[in-house]
């Protein structure tokens, strides 16, 4: 991606026609054709869904079902099997070419209309109400700024996704505020209704009554032209980096208010809006001269957290070693932190431990797509215990065949800017996998893990001219700080 917008490279709308590209009423940029749907096909959206999404036969675009002839209504949910992920991912596997070459390229994919069809029907369907025209406005891999008709999205499959936005400056359209997001667990054929809040600029997530539902189920089909069809082209990709990420999961991660914030709202942890309160601290008056830089950040305030709004990751452990260990335990536990996984483990995903793989990828999508820069550190934490846990590799050897498949894909879709970073900065990527692999070339480490870390070790090595063959960092000299009280025999 280019530097400076995390979703640069993904802000290019659904293709099917030249006009698609242009500024319009409704979402400008990419979805400036409410009625137009992937296959150049433009169609009445608010008139007759029966006659919908893709009216033209493209069968060269899909070798499933004969085209229908529009007269007829989508099957009712799981008639005849139909899964509208399930049918769409085969979309994807038997061509696997749309998702690659460049941008001009992407206009090539295709539709098969009676697939459209039962994904209006089937998927799951998100209207928002009211917000404002120029909005910064995205669902997972794509961002749009949204025009005077946008209501929703639709056409959405089943499972988890990341709905983001950003206020824009009316004065200067090129000014935006900062990234909000939030999950959602979708239902095959699930509406739901938010409503844009202008005094917080911010999406309301209260849940719409039961009666307000039924009112826009009944006239889904007249809102119809003010949704727009949910970006399949990345559905596969979206896919690679959440699969692990279920609803219980989402829930006990996401902040209790839901919203996911680029910059984490604070409040002072005592009041100091007057001199006294500033006394009782023992903090000078804000009118007296700072001497020093280190005296100027002293006299600001403490902050913490609004209540409500941090993301509930798992807390790392900050000792490594059981109570009671002995120097030579220390000393082990602090280079192996199997203990320290086990920890974590233990603490949230007992019953399933692969769920941390689930955590990793909710802290990337946070990081990746939320702009949350506290979430691109737990995602370091989190696999630098991961990578540096010698004893859990052979335990949890499923776990760790999957960690390799999330590290592909995510690493894949790292920024530039933030890759060299995180290559450059104590060298962490390069020396925590160096450890992994160390660790993995094991002769009592599973057939099947050891050769796909092999395979992706030279898959890193090619594509990023990495040395892992040098001398692990680990096999340095390990400074290790005994607890009080412990002395050395």
């Amino acid at each position: 991606m280019e530097s400076g917008s995390l979703t640069s490279a993904y802000e290019r709308g659904l293709p099917g026609s030249q006009g698609w590209r242009g500024p319009g009423p409704f979402l400008r940029g990419q979805w400036d054709c409410p009625a137009r749907f992937p296959g150049g096909t433009c169609w009445a959206g608010g008139s007759s869904c029966a006659s919908g999404p893709g009216a033209r036969a493209l069968p060269e675009a899909w070798s499933g079902a004969q085209v229908s002839s529009g007269a007829e209504t989508a099957p009712a949910p799981g008639a005849g099997g139909f899964n509208p992920l399930t049918e769409q991912r085969r979309f994807l596997v038997e061509r696997p070419d749309i998702t690659k070459g460049p941008a001009d390229k992407m206009a090539e994919m295709q539709i098969d209309p009676d697939l459209a069809k039962r994904l209006f029907f089937e998927g799951a369907t998100v209207v928002i109400l009211n917000m404002p025209e120029g909005t910064e406005f995205g669902i997972d891999y794509n961002t749009w700024h949204v025009g005077p008709r946008f209501r929703g999205v639709k056409m959405i499959p089943p499972g988890i996704h990341f709905f983001h936005y950003s206020s824009v400056n009316r004065c200067n359209t090129k000014e935006t505020g900062p990234r909000t997001g939030f999950f959602l667990s979708l239902q095959q054929r699930d509406l739901q209704i938010l409503h844009w809040n202008s005094s917080n600029e911010e999406v309301d997530l209260t849940p719409a009554s039961e009666e307000e539902i039924e009112i826009m189920r009944l006239n889904l089909q007249e809102m119809d032209k003010f949704l727009g069809p949910y970006p399949y082209e990345t559905l596969k990709k979206w896919i690679s980096l959440t699969n692990f990420i279920s609803e219980p999961v989402m829930k006990k991660l996401q902040p209790e208010s839901g919203q996911i914030c680029a910059f984490s709202e604070v409040l002072p942890v005592l009041a100091g809006k007057h001199t006294k309160d500033r006394a009782e601290q023992n903090l000078p008056r804000y009118d007296t001269e700072c001497k020093s830089y280190a005296e100027g950040l002293a006299r600001l305030p403490k902050m913490k957290l609004k209540a409500g709004t941090e993301i509930r990751f798992t807390e790392m452990p900050k000792q490594m070693y059981p109570d009671g260990a002995t120097p030579e335990e220390i000393t082990r536990h602090s280079m192996d932190l199997s203990y320290a996984l086990e920890t974590v483990i233990n603490k949230r995903y007992s019953s399933q431990p692969q769920d941390v793989l689930a955590e990793l990828q909710f802290a990337f999508i946070c990081f990746l797509i939320g702009n949350v820069y506290d979430a691109f550190e737990h995602w370091k934490k989190l696999l630098n215990v991961l990578c540096r846990s010698e004893d859990a590799i052979g335990k949890h050897q499923v776990l760790y065949t999957n960690l390799i498949s999330v590290l592909y894909h995510q690493l894949s879709e790292i920024p530039a800017d933030f890759f060299v970073d995180i290559v450059s900065q104590d060298n962490f990527l390069t020396s925590t996998l160096q450890v992994f692999f160390s660790y993995t070339c094991s002769s009592t480490v599973d057939r099947t893990l050891r050769k796909k870390a092999e395979k992706f070790k030279a898959h890193l090595t090619k594509k990023f001219k990495w040395d892992f063959e040098a001398e692990p960092d680990d096999c340095a000299p390990v400074v290790v700080e005994l607890p009080e009280g412990v002395l050395l025999d």
